[in-house]
């Protein structure tokens, strides 16, 4: 299923660039994007730009990847292999289905308003997009599993949602290099998650003790 999962979720990406392509000259962006860049132009406070590219930062690998590591060994020494391999893979997948794909169809990026903050190499697709998209819902999947906690769900969406926007709004992206990295990311997670999902025969079951017969 991984591998089935890493193809179909590359497919996707495929995919979506060869629709994008089906509107004519993409290198320019959609007309659509154009506007919406524009209309971020000074929308915002300046000093807000601050805000949105340290956020950034927590939803590339440069920052995952180490993350992950942590988070894998901090499962094994807890015994938690399962765990462990489930947050490995996601890692690997997320963090090489981004340069494959921008390999493939480098992308120009916006150059509507001023780009803020750090970016490298192609627009399509955003791996902010595809990486965090994975990564903090797996976090989330996997502390909740481990630790039996719920909060890291409530953090992660809102910080998802809003690093989403930030590569838009910085104007490093256009809008459909952070749809099409998430809907990579989602395809991504969902075969991840089901592949990893909690196998119950896994959990030893308490032995309750038989009541002797009286003699």
């Amino acid at each position: 299923m991984i591998v089935a999962g890493y193809a179909i979720s590359f497919l996707t990406g495929m995919a979506f660039a060869r629709w994008l392509q089906s509107y004519g000259d993409w290198q320019d962006g959609v007309a659509w994007e154009r506007a919406a860049l524009r209309a971020l132009d000074g929308a915002l406070p300046s000093w807000l730009d601050a805000f949105f590219i340290t956020l950034a930062w927590l939803g590339t690998n440069i920052t995952l990847l180490p993350l992950s590591l942590i988070v894998v060994i901090v499962l094994a020494r807890r015994k938690s292999y399962h765990e462990a391999v489930y947050v490995a893979v996601v890692q690997i997948g997320s963090n090489s289905l981004n340069p494959a794909l921008k390999f493939l169809y480098e992308r120009n990026r916006p150059d509507i308003i001023p780009r803020r903050g750090w970016y490298d190499w192609a627009a399509y697709p955003s791996g902010h997009a595809i990486a965090s998209t994975a990564m903090l819902i797996t976090y989330a999947i996997v502390l909740g599993r481990v630790m039996g906690w719920r909060w890291p769900t409530w953090v992660a969406v809102p910080v998802l949602v809003i690093s989403l926007f930030s590569r838009i709004y910085l104007g490093v992206h256009w809008p459909t290099d952070v749809i099409g990295g998430s809907v990579i990311g989602i395809v991504w997670l969902a075969f991840t998650y089901f592949a990893f999902r909690e196998d119950r025969r896994r959990t030893p079951v308490p032995l309750v003790a038989q009541p002797t017969a009286a003699t």
